[in-house]
């Protein structure tokens, strides 16, 4: 139900999305869930790129808090933000089981960009960095089945062992394809179309895909590791497309 993929292949970071959410009766209002299928996980930001599922106002909170931090040049603690969010969200009266989220994002480090996952959960929250030829798997309701999940991670390849960057992302779009499809294929609640992206660990270049039939490219990105200024990033294909932030969120 949903899947967004989070993985490291040891030189570039991808982070990966389908199109299905499910709005709950609480965020609509009305008597039933509502199903979308053309509903954006992944985001391109600051630094680099963001996915997230879950409440959708504790993501505001959480998104707001730390953009608040980082503007302030503050340090920024992902495991007290989380926990921040989930307070305020509480005081909205919110029951804690119903204000969690799954938070994937890039942010730099000593060594180039990492992935960093945020876990808001009923009683707890968690934060961790995916290591190496290593992957993570956020799903509605249970996880990927451990077959599946076995034969991603173990298809992961570094740059190294492609002829040439566009090589590299052939291989890594028709491989999520692979696995968004399989599990369309199996849960009514995962689209087959995704949005992807592909960020090299140390310069900091980053591509964006949106994956249907066939891939598109949405546009290339120049994410700065050192610069700490909001406008650092520079498009570098397709500048019709970049994208606009409005009201918190990217469009």
């Amino acid at each position: 139900m949903t899947l967004i993929v989070a993985a490291d292949a040891q030189d570039h970071l991808i982070l990966a999305g389908d199109h299905c959410a499910v709005l709950s009766r609480m965020s609509t209002g009305e008597p039933t869930e509502r199903i979308v299928r053309n509903y954006r996980k992944v985001y391109p930001w600051k630094y680099g790129a963001i996915a997230a599922s879950g409440d959708v106002i504790l993501l505001a909170y959480w998104w707001r808090m730390f953009m608040k931090k980082d503007i302030r040049g503050s340090t920024v603690d992902l495991l007290h933000l989380a926990a921040d969010a989930k307070r305020a969200r509480n005081l909205d009266g919110i029951p804690p089981e119903k204000s969690t989220a799954n938070i994937f994002c890039t942010l730099p480090g000593e060594n180039g960009f990492a992935l960093h996952t945020v876990y808001i959960g009923t009683k707890r929250v968690s934060c961790d960095v995916i290591k190496p030829i290593s992957s993570v798997f956020s799903m509605r309701e249970g996880g990927l089945d451990e077959t599946a999940s076995e034969k991603f991670v173990n298809s992961l390849r570094p740059s190294f062992f492609f002829t040439d960057p566009r090589h590299c992302e052939r291989y890594n779009t028709d491989l999520l394809r692979d696995l968004f499809t399989e599990q369309a294929a199996q849960d009514s609640l995962v689209t087959a179309s995704f949005d992807m992206i592909l960020l090299q660990k140390e310069s900091g270049r980053m591509g964006f895909w949106k994956v249907e039939q066939p891939a598109k490219q949405l546009f290339e990105l120049q994410v700065c590791a050192h610069c700490s200024s909001p406008g650092c990033g520079k498009i570098l294909v397709d500048p019709k497309k970049e994208p606009r932030l409005a009201a918190g969120f990217f469009v």
